[in-house]
């Protein structure tokens, strides 16, 4: 017999299966170097990724003319490992090169600092006080102290009465 599976909280689930998930990924499109080669990796860089379309910048007018040449292939190549699209357009431009790979995608640093939620465990709900006897009555009313007398009441309404 296997022994049995340790329970995550359900958050816990959901949160490791998004980040695996390339929409949440901070880099959908993986190393940039292995998507278009070591020398257009050097003269161009994605710079965003938001509702499919694809932003790169080169410093070169003759890159941008490649890339806008191979701009097919290039999607079907960033595609191909997702079930869905996660590029449907790309807009290249010349410009400077950032100097550090931006995160293409801002919306996976939300999801850093998402938390599990704990819940907190319920406490018990208390019982319906019931009726006194007429012995319990008369215990008391002979004590003389009021606010010992309340404190009895309450706690006789609250105890169960043994039937033996």
């Amino acid at each position: 017999m296997k022994p049995p599976a340790k329970v995550q909280p359900l958050g816990a689930v959901v949160q490791q299966v998004m980040k695996g998930h390339p929409a949440f990924a901070v880099n959908p499109l993986g190393d940039w170097q292995d998507v278009v080669g070591a020398d257009a990796a050097r003269a161009c860089q994605p710079v965003s990724l938001r509702k499919g379309v694809l932003v790169i910048v080169t410093d070169a007018p003759v890159w941008r003319h490649h890339l806008e040449l191979h701009k097919a292939v290039l999607m079907d190549f960033i595609n191909a490992p997702h079930s869905e699209p996660i590029v449907t357009k790309i807009v290249i431009r010349i410009g400077e090169l950032p100097k550090t790979a931006p995160v293409l995608n801002p919306e996976s640093q939300k999801l850093e600092k998402v938390r599990p939620h704990r819940l907190k465990p319920r406490k018990p709900k208390k019982g319906k006080p019931r009726p006194l006897t007429a012995q319990e009555k008369a215990f008391l009313k002979s004590i003389p102290d009021p606010d010992l007398r309340a404190i009895g009441t309450r706690l006789l309404k609250h105890t169960v009465l043994d039937e033996s």
